[in-house]
Parts: structure tokens; sequence; C-alpha cells
């Protein structure tokens, strides 16, 4: 049912006249009969009572105004509210989201560029630790929050936003750990330590933890990776090890479960937002250039 024929019947309805509809619409007498005509066939009744000296309502057709009216002014207030949009909100960035590490870091950063940029639309989209970089360079995501490394490869993805993550362990409060107020690094290397969601492209990141017990001399043998974080996390609860994390997530979880326990010798992490340099995104170009102010 085309949305003329029912502007063409409000119009008959509200002048009780064909002829006037047809002037209020700037169209042939003709062309106004032809859509109610067609309009009625689509509904199967009649709507008006049709004579040589005027026209009136079928019940039928007085109970369908009503409720066309209601329609009409409902797709008058939708093409309001899409105007409205379109004005205030001109661009997307979509933001790629990959477990909760670094939650408030993230979107400490995101609610920001959001209070001074109301003319764009974030949007979130999950993505996958294999794939995160593909996802920027085929344009599915904007940005990604990460500990980057693997884009030093490939100079297509650039960084902005840089942070210096200084890491604890995290370990449950029943753990041997949980009651030092340090640990040391030969402490640690006595302790299963595990890192939870690294992708098969950033194993470097393994490689600098272990280089962390190296340069004390020591040659680390508890170190197990883990493909989410949320299952070092559960790891944790069970007792089962220790999680290096940044400070920055203590706050995150419960007290009452996890314990945090600060690194005598410091392990320092660099994390930043990454994209691509072929995204041309207008609200990409704002973002690096309000994360990088």
């Amino acid at each position: 049912m085309k949305l003329a024929r029912i502007e063409a019947f409000c119009a008959v309805a509200r002048n009780m006249s064909f002829s006037k509809a047809a002037e209020e619409c700037h169209v042939a007498q003709s062309a106004i009969s032809q859509q109610i005509k067609a309009l009625e066939e689509d509904l199967g009744f009649p709507l008006f009572v049709r004579s040589t000296r005027k026209v009136t309502f079928t019940d039928a057709g007085q109970s369908f105004y009503v409720d066309c009216v209601k329609l009409m002014s409902g797709f008058d207030d939708a093409v309001d509210r899409a105007t409205s949009t379109l004005r205030r909100k001109k661009h997307v960035l979509t933001v790629g989201i990959e477990g909760l590490m670094q939650c408030t870091t993230k979107s400490d950063i995101i609610r920001r560029f959001a209070e001074k940029n109301p003319d764009v639309d974030i949007l979130y989209r999950q993505v996958g630790r294999d794939d995160k970089y593909e996802d920027l360079i085929s344009g599915k995501i904007d940005v990604v929050f990460d500990i980057p490394q693997y884009f030093t490869l490939n100079n297509r993805i650039k960084k902005c936003g840089v942070i210096k993550n200084e890491h604890c362990v995290m370990v449950h409060r029943e753990h041997p750990l949980a009651s030092c107020d340090k640990v040391s690094v030969r402490e640690l290397s006595e302790h299963v330590t595990f890192w939870g969601g690294i992708p098969i492209v950033e194993d470097y990141v393994v490689k600098s933890y272990r280089e962390y017990f190296r340069q004390s001399d020591i040659e680390p043998k508890n170190i197990i990776c883990v493909p989410e974080q949320d299952i070092a996390t559960f790891m944790v609860s069970t007792g089962a090890g220790g999680n290096i994390v940044p400070v920055s997530e203590k706050k995150l979880w419960n007290s009452e479960v996890y314990a945090f326990v600060e690194l005598e010798k410091p392990l320092v992490l660099e994390s930043a937002w990454l994209y691509s340099v072929d995204n041309k995104n207008p609200a990409l170009t704002s973002f690096v250039e309000e994360i990088d102010r």
C-alpha cells in the first residue's frame, strides 16, 4: 500500500471534495480518483459515499481516517528525526573492542572524545585477537586500543595516544603472593604466571616478559599463555597462578576476590590506539588529532 494513496485519501477527507483535494495536491482530479479507487481495492472496503452533490465517509472510512492521521503524523516525525540526526550526526567512528583489559583507560578516552565531538556517532564492534589488524586495514573498524608492536611490521598501521603501562601481578586473595607488599623477580619466577589474550602476531609480548626475568639472570619456567583474558581471570580466581596486568586495572576487579601485588622491578609496556593510514574517515581524523593533542 503506497504512501501516496494514503496522502490522497487524507486530502479528500480533509476537504470532503475530490476537486479540492486535487487542488491541494496540485494534481488532476482524475489522479486523486485513481488513488482512492486503488486504495479501496487494496483495503477491500469503500472509504467514501459519493454523490453528485457531496462526499461523505463510510463508517469504515471514518475509522480508517483517524488512524491515517496518526500514521501521517508519525511519518512526519520520523522524517524530522532523521533530518535532525543527519544534521547533528554527520560521521561515525567504529571502535574495535577486545575484552575488558584496560577498560578504564579506553572508556575514559572515548567518553572525553564523545563530549568534545557531539557530531560523531561512536559504534562498537567486537574484534578477534588474531584478526584485529586485518579489520583495521579493511575498514571494518577505525581504531583499536592495544599493546602495539605488530604495527611496526606494517607501515599502513600507525599509533596515537600512546600510554606507558606499569604492570603488576593479579592473584587470588588466598594465593601465596597476596600477602606481599612487593614481589621480586626471583619470587615471581617461582610461581605460575600467565598472559591472557596474546595473539599469534604478538608473541613479542611473551618474549618481553621472558626478557624481564633474563635481565636478572633468571630463566623463567612457569609462563603460560592463554587465549583470552577472561580465561586468565578465571584461572586467577581458582588460584592457578598470577596474571600480569596493568596497574590501572586494579579498580575494575572485586578486591574481596583478587589481590594486586607491585613488582619490585618495574615492568612497563606501551599501549596505544592503532589505525590504518589508508582510512580517510573524517571521524577518525578528528579522533587522532584529539588524542594526540
